[in-house]
């Protein structure tokens, strides 16, 4: 009868629970469609960092062939907004994605667009005074950063294996760049540089933390078609207002240029749908296993040595993923 009401349209009723009768807790294993969920969500965006890695390594290519860091960063954003945009139309025939949507979530994804900016404009600045591998120590405090906002802010519920979870993937990310070479190199630390570290960091976790919030009842496709075009005038107006692209390069630098606007319109997608199926927190755990990919893709294609501590860090890493996809989702 129940079921009859609802196919009519009447509102069904109830059945109060009995004393004594075992009710489902937050504690409690989530169904198999969740569990499916969550997988999907993680391997979304383990799928986007491994988008990043391959990016890096197109980049160091674009480099090689005379591009320069201004262009690489105005060709990327240009090309990922107009695949975005191409993928939105051609879906529109199925009325898919929703691109409608209320002018304030609108500015909400203009925020988004304009913290990409930052996020990837620190980097840049902290690189130009820090080698690669101290900015990437300090970049990825940000899961950490997104875990305290999301806790703080959204009151999110931070069980043991979640921060058991953080702990691992961040220690497995500091194996990883191995600090020990890093500070072995002798080179003075700028304090300049750490700070714009740091500030890229604080950009990304107020991306990854405020992505879901934002982007809530949107699909990753209609948060990137509205945030991506930001990013992409700003520093394409930054690219013209300089007079335009470097003048040296070669066609391997287009074509990875290319390649890097491509796979980062992807990678945005995916990273905003994972966030909508497993949140800011776990997203942020699981994005560290972005300097393990870059280190094992660049001994597979660059040739680059790979050591023991590397491996082991590698490995933390994959254990942090595996334990927090087991985890029960986040609850506020």
């Amino acid at each position: 009868m129940e079921l009859l009401r609802q196919h009519r349209g009447q509102p069904a009723t109830v059945a109060p629970v009995p004393p004594g009768v075992l009710s489902v807790s937050r504690e409690a294993p989530a169904p198999p469609s969740d569990r499916r969920q969550r997988w999907i969500g993680v391997g979304l965006v383990t799928l986007a960092g491994a988008g990043y890695a391959v990016q890096s390594i197109l980049a160091k290519v674009a480099y090689d062939d005379g591009a320069d860091v201004p262009t690489v960063l105005g060709v990327r954003f240009g090309v990922a907004s107009l695949l975005v945009w191409t993928v939105v139309l051609a879906l529109r025939r199925q009325r898919w994605p929703p691109l409608r949507v209320p002018p304030l979530q609108a500015l909400g994804f203009a925020v988004l667009g304009l913290l990409f900016v930052t996020n990837a404009l620190f980097a840049y600045l902290a690189l130009t005074d820090l080698p690669a591998g101290t900015t990437t120590l300090l970049i990825f405090v940000f899961p950490a950063l997104v875990v305290l906002w999301s806790r703080l802010l959204f009151g999110e519920r931070l069980g043991r294996l979640k921060l058991g979870c953080l702990a691992l993937g961040l220690v497995g990310c500091v194996l990883t760049v191995d600090p020990v070479a890093v500070f072995a190199a002798g080179s003075a630390v700028s304090l300049a540089g750490v700070g714009w570290a740091l500030l890229s960091a604080l950009s990304n976790s107020w991306y990854a933390t405020l992505a879901g919030p934002i982007g809530r009842g949107r699909p990753g496709l209609t948060a990137a078609a509205y945030s991506l075009p930001v990013t992409a005038a700003c520093f394409l107006a930054y690219l013209a207002a300089r007079g335009g692209p470097s003048g040296d390069i070669g066609g391997a630098g287009w074509l990875a240029c290319l390649g890097v606007g491509a796979l980062a319109g992807l990678s945005v997608c995916a990273v905003l749908t994972g966030i909508a199926r497993i949140g800011s927190s776990q997203t942020a755990i699981v994005s560290t296993s972005e300097p393990a990919i870059a280190v094992l893709l660049g001994a597979l294609v660059l040739g680059e040595s790979v050591k023991s501590i590397t491996l082991l860090g590698g490995a933390c890493i994959a254990a942090a993923i595996v334990l927090l996809s087991r985890a029960a989702p986040a609850t506020p």
